[in-house]
């Protein structure tokens, strides 16, 4: 089976003018500066959005006795973290004692349920 293919072209429509628009060649910023507005796109409501809720509970707590303002709060937690392994006695230990105790809970019953688990699976 021999096929022959033949180009035509198409002529030029006389007379007929076509005009384009100019072509606007915009530009675009360097990537660090697409990246940094991207971070600054999707930080900025987020930081808004915390600022609007520590004014809210600072204004909630100014007319109350028991609920504490956010720099009270701070101010406790901070001394809560600076030393989170202390010992003073069995019911007075840090923060740090406190999580290092509960991982362990969290490991031994990790550990018991993949014991189990593996035991009856097979």
């Amino acid at each position: 089976m021999n096929t022959k293919t033949k180009t035509v072209e198409a002529p030029a429509p006389a007379g007929e003018v076509i005009t384009l628009p100019p072509l606007q060649v915009r530009r675009q910023a360097p990537a660090w500066g697409r990246r940094i507005r991207h971070l600054a796109e999707r930080a900025i409501p987020a930081l808004l959005g915390l600022g609007l809720l520590v004014l809210v509970w600072q204004l909630a707590a100014i007319n109350s006795k028991g609920f504490p303002t956010p720099l009270s709060t701070l101010d406790s937690a901070l001394t809560l973290f600076a030393d989170p392994f202390y010992n003073n006695g069995p019911n007075d230990v840090g923060v740090g004692w406190n999580v290092l105790a509960s991982l362990q809970r969290v490991a031994v019953g990790f550990g018991l349920a993949a014991l189990a688990g593996i035991r009856w699976a097979f």
